[in-house]
């Protein structure tokens, strides 16, 4: 059980807990979200004149984050009316965090298969009725979130059906090089031309990002050289495996200059079924290919 502690006139009479055993994904409306069951404990505060000194806690609010993506969601939990009361027990509040697929795929890339670590940066605001002000409190810390590796996937990736929908996120770092955009420029383009209807073109233009990739590296086609020379401390047999795939990749993408417009049932032709193929297959190989940031 992690725990962390809010000052109420400077004393730190408000527990805040979270059981890490008890974090579960949520999926809310085909968003992926983040369920913590917080946990509140708040005790009274003797005034310095004597008796007690009331207060409420009307709102909390937190960010979360770890070293890796530092802040990749935020939550505020509000309004609310918790008293102080002189018996210790918890109470349970309950947060949900919306996520998107983009920053769960950076958060899971950053826990890299271990343990689900991640950080509650908590503020609380307060209200005073003797004064009739409002306070706002802070710990001087984070509430540390470790979920095992095993909760992690059974509790929350899974919940989450990311088998469903797949991201792929093509980063270009400013020593990829002018090659790369120039490879990429065509296969915006060949979104566009998908969008559009234009799936023979889709392809073509699919074609021309792979072969201009290629030749920028001196090579006529993308293939075992190319993968070769980007991945030149791979083991030979990766780079052979690897530059038939490539290479198969490529003969598939010639359909597309090479077809004509559909004459009878039996005539070749490229479908959208597999213009959004190649496509993906393009995506796939354009983010394996670009060295990284």
């Amino acid at each position: 059980m992690d725990e962390i502690s809010l000052n109420v006139a400077s004393v730190g009479v408000i527990t805040v807990r979270l059981d890490a055993n008890s974090v579960q994904g949520r999926d809310v409306a085909g968003q992926p979200a983040l369920y913590l069951p917080l946990k509140f404990q708040l005790l009274p505060v003797e005034s310095q004149a004597g008796g007690e000194f009331p207060y409420t806690l009307v709102r909390v609010s937190g960010k979360l984050q770890n070293p890796t993506l530092q802040e990749f969601g935020s939550f505020d939990l509000g309004p609310i009316a918790l008293f102080p009361h002189p018996t210790p027990f918890y109470r349970q509040q309950e947060v949900t965090v919306l996520l998107d697929r983009h920053r769960v795929r950076k958060f899971e890339d950053a826990r890299g298969g271990n343990n689900a670590y991640f950080q509650l940066a908590i503020s609380g605001l307060l209200w005073y009725p003797k004064k009739q002000a409002f306070d706002v409190t802070t710990p001087t810390g984070t509430l540390d979130i470790h979920v095992p590796k095993s909760h992690w996937i059974e509790n929350v990736v899974s919940v989450w059906n990311l088998s469903n929908v797949k991201l792929i996120e093509i980063q270009f770092a400013g020593g990829a090089g002018e090659n790369f955009r120039k490879s990429y420029a065509h296969v915006r383009e060949a979104e566009r031309l998908f969008a559009d209807g234009q799936y023979k073109q889709t392809l073509t233009n699919l074609r021309l990002s792979l072969e201009g990739l290629a030749k920028s590296f001196g090579f006529d086609s993308p293939g075992e050289q190319l993968f070769g020379t980007l991945f030149a401390s791979c083991h030979p047999e990766k780079i052979k495996k690897a530059g038939e795939a490539l290479a198969g990749l490529y003969r598939f993408l010639h359909l597309g200059p090479h077809v004509q417009a559909a004459q009878g049932a039996h005539e070749l032709t490229v479908t959208r079924q597999d213009a959004r193929f190649a496509l993906t297959m393009a995506y796939a190989v354009l983010e394996y290919l670009t060295p990284g940031v």
